[in-house]
């Protein structure tokens, strides 16, 4: 096995519904890495909303890191772009790996744009997602063949489990259908994420659709 050279924390976790890396967990597995020699980088793909839900700045959450960058897309809503930050020197050998890998871009200030506008306007709403999450979540929890604990959801990611005769395929076949989309993470393992093109009236549509399937799947 190779030894181990990097350190890489991901703010919230994907496959962890979106939980959020508490502050004083962060600061300890990064003294861990760098007792051991390692380097440090924070994946902010969600950094903001772990910001909005915890009230930790995100320059708190990113002090230990030796570098981190921040995703414009997902909730901020920008169509496309991120960030990355790090030492003066660590961004120039970054910036030429990117011209290397064919990454350079003379017409970028569209996307920069994008990522300014989300930054401004798109962090404080990134709450209304986490509301109509927790919605999601109590009002799938109540449904049957359906295992998933709402006090689980902290943010804008809601992952629950299909007990019952019906697996993944069939209710996201059924949803799609009506005109919800969520995404399969193993054969009975649905993630489902809220964001600035969702409301809570839609929210509710979701419900009523899902409760419709899985209602059907018990006649």
């Amino acid at each position: 096995m190779p030894n181990s050279r990097l350190l890489w924390v991901e703010q919230t976790s994907n496959l962890g519904g979106g939980s959020i890396w508490p502050l004083a967990r962060i600061t300890a597995v990064t003294g861990v890495a760098r007792r051991r020699g390692m380097r440090t980088h924070l994946d902010g793909a969600r950094l903001m909303n772990a910001v909005v839900a915890s009230g930790v700045p995100a320059c708190e959450y990113s002090r230990p890191f030796d570098s981190a960058w921040i995703d414009f897309t997902k909730g901020l809503g920008a169509p496309v772009g991120a960030a990355l930050a790090g030492s003066r020197e660590f961004i120039a050998q970054a910036w030429r790996l990117k011209q290397q890998m064919g990454g350079a871009m003379r017409q970028a200030g569209i996307i920069a744009a994008g990522g300014i506008f989300a930054l401004r306007h798109h962090v404080d709403r990134l709450a209304e997602d986490h509301v109509n999450a927790r919605r999601l979540a109590e009002g799938i929890s109540a449904l049957p063949g359906v295992a998933l604990d709402p006090a689980s959801v902290e943010t804008n990611i809601v992952v629950f489990q299909l007990t019952g005769a019906m697996d993944a395929t069939q209710l996201l076949t059924g949803l799609l259908a009506r005109g919800v989309r969520m995404l399969a993470l193993g054969p009975r393992t649905i993630r489902a994420v809220t964001h600035l093109d969702i409301s809570a009236p839609q929210i509710e549509r979701a419900l009523e659709a899902t409760s419709e399937i899985l209602g059907e799947g018990l006649r």
